[in-house]
């Protein structure tokens, strides 16, 4: 029988071991974005004729062309905090989801207030570059919320609860190892070769939640089907985001560009090739993994027999 670590540390220690836990996985979040040279990339509504200037330290990739960008590094933040605290061989409950949400929210307010002042001093005193700030900062906002969700549900929750936020963190995950393929190197990255393969790696981490969640109970299966829906769900809205947002001639016209991104979503869910390859993927993943879990099951068993 294995003894907890933790349960000699006085209760305040521990609160800020999670707290800690929180904010480390927020670092790790950013991690893509702050290696490439974290500087605010250039502004159609910036207020200088200098394309070559070396924009203010941020935190965070404010651009309509980095939309998805900036929701991942918020998302994976959120999955990585979770991850590290429920690793930990402490008594679950809600003073450790607490104080892991407590220490990401604090690092991930801090890069989005960060980001958005300075984002604000360097664009053109219109109300267009109000409209601009107030979207990208809305979409940081509920990056920030789905992040928070992630991280108490994985580092808290009973296994269906948790196994959905691995999910939600999976295929973050995919688009985070692509970001950090590409930022640091611009248009000269050295892996573009590989990169197409970073599609699939969502599925293959979604498939290995499922796995770990087990399907032995009504919510853990519950939680299989949510996963296996945001397989299919997923990448096309993350392709209609980028696509709408980055259309530059729709900047002016937000309805317009709410309505190509939805026919840009429709068209990318319907397309039956894409999002059968990747259920097929996560499937057999979570397969080999359930199989090989149960194979380790018995062995255990049979050891202790």
């Amino acid at each position: 029988m294995t003894t907890d670590p933790t349960l000699d540390v006085p209760p305040r220690r521990r609160v800020a071991w999670f707290l800690l836990f929180g904010a480390l996985g927020a670092v790790v979040g950013l991690l893509p974005w702050l290696t490439s040279g974290p500087f605010l990339p250039l502004q159609n509504l910036e207020d200088t004729d200098d394309v070559s200037r070396l924009g203010p330290f941020v935190l965070l990739p404010y651009s309509q062309y980095e939309i998805t960008t900036i929701i991942v590094l918020l998302v994976v933040g959120g999955a990585a905090a979770g991850i590290i605290a429920r690793a930990q061989r402490s008594r679950p409950g809600i003073l450790r989801g607490l104080a892991t949400v407590g220490g990401l929210a604090l690092v991930q307010l801090v890069a989005i207030v960060q980001t958005a002042l300075a984002t604000w001093n360097v664009l053109q005193e219109r109300f267009e570059s109000i409209v601009y700030l107030v979207l990208l900062t809305a979409v940081a906002v509920l990056a920030f919320v789905v992040s928070l969700f992630v991280a108490s549900s994985v580092s808290t929750a009973p296994r269906a609860g948790a196994g959905v936020a691995l999910s939600i963190g999976a295929l973050a995950t995919g688009m985070w190892v692509g970001a950090w393929m590409t930022l640091p190197f611009g248009a000269e990255a050295p892996f573009s070769a590989v990169l197409p393969l970073t599609f699939f790696l969502g599925p293959v981490l979604v498939g290995a939640a499922i796995a770990w969640t087990g399907v032995d109970t009504v919510g853990r299966v519950v939680a299989g089907v949510v996963g296996l829906a945001l397989v299919w769900v997923v990448p096309p809205l993350a392709t209609a985001l980028a696509s709408a947002a980055g259309t530059r001639v729709l900047a002016s016209d937000l309805p317009e560009m709410a309505d190509y991104g939805v026919n840009v979503f429709v068209s990318a869910l319907t397309q039956p090739e894409l999002g059968l390859r990747s259920i097929g993927v996560t499937i057999a993943v979570a397969v080999v993994g359930l199989v090989l879990r149960r194979m380790m099951a018995r062995r255990r068993t049979a050891a202790t027999a």
